[in-house]
């Protein structure tokens, strides 16, 4: 194997990806994807921390929560913080749709993790959930993967 641990498992990780990666819902744009999937399920982000997180123009952050409020995804309020800021949550809606949003095919991974063996499946399962904690701790991120912030 040439290279390191980290550039084999993003080898890897590509492959899977490729094989399995699920294309787009096609009622969200790539933008309200993404931005639905960076609001935490239990807290809320300000706008101006989508934009910088997401590398958006601030009038196409705007343009994307103002869709997926319409929509009843997300919900905009002033940040009781700091009245200047607006704070972006997701509904009970936009919470389910995360919720059954997979950036993976989950009848291919299904399929594909039955091919293995059960002591090699276990054991990569295994291996993702400390890999899954280990990237978390690094990060600064909460097990599970919500980030809490309210950042402006």
């Amino acid at each position: 194997m040439k290279g390191s641990a980290a550039e084999h498992f993003e080898t890897l990780y590509r492959r899977v990806w490729g094989a399995l990666n699920r294309p787009d819902a096609p009622d969200l744009s790539q933008h309200e994807r993404q931005l639905l999937h960076h609001v935490p399920a239990d807290g809320a982000v300000s706008l101006t921390w989508l934009t910088e997180h997401l590398a958006l123009p601030k009038s196409t952050a705007s343009m994307v929560v103002k869709s997926l409020g319409r929509r009843g995804f997300v919900e905009r309020a002033r940040d009781p913080a700091d009245e200047r800021r607006l704070a972006i949550v997701l509904t009970e809606r936009g919470k389910a749709r995360v919720g059954e949003d997979t950036v993976l095919d989950p009848e291919a991974l299904k399929v594909a993790l039955a091919k293995l063996s059960p002591p090699v499946r276990a054991g990569l399962l295994d291996g993702m959930e400390q890999l899954a904690a280990a990237a978390e701790a690094v990060a600064g991120k909460k097990e599970g993967g919500a980030w809490h912030t309210t950042a402006g």
